[in-house]
């Protein structure tokens, strides 16, 4: 009798007994709590708060139900993902306000980088 039969025989409901996995369920919490401080650095914040969803789901090692760190890890990522796309679009729509639009936002950039605006239409698309 091979030890997924016990676990049938003895009334559990999950083949893989003290399969979760702590490790996973720390790097969620980690990587939340990184994701959240850093929501106004886009480079930093969208992997960590993706990680941090991915190890949350994985930390259950085939259980139904998360533990605390887990779950925190969870929360953390999807506030820091929904936090870091606010933050993004808030600042777009008020810089269309300010400028008009698109055009209006590339033209007040190339006054700043000091460059041509048709000389930064042309960088952008080439032909």
């Amino acid at each position: 009798m091979d030890m997924y039969e016990q676990s049938y025989q003895s009334g559990q409901n999950h083949p893989y007994p003290g399969k979760r996995s702590a490790g996973m369920e720390t790097a969620s919490l980690v990587l939340g709590v990184l994701a959240i401080l850093s929501c106004t650095c886009l480079y930093v914040s969208i992997p960590c708060g993706a990680l941090a969803i991915i190890f949350a789901s994985l930390s259950r090692g085939g259980m139904m139900s998360y533990t605390s760190r887990a779950q925190l890890g969870m929360i953390f990522g999807i506030l820091a993902l929904v936090l870091t796309i606010t933050i993004y679009t808030l600042t777009f729509l008020l810089m269309l306000h300010q400028y008009g639009s698109i055009e209006g936002i590339l033209k007040a950039y190339s006054d700043l980088q000091g460059m041509d605006y048709n000389e930064l239409m042309q960088e952008l698309m080439p032909k």
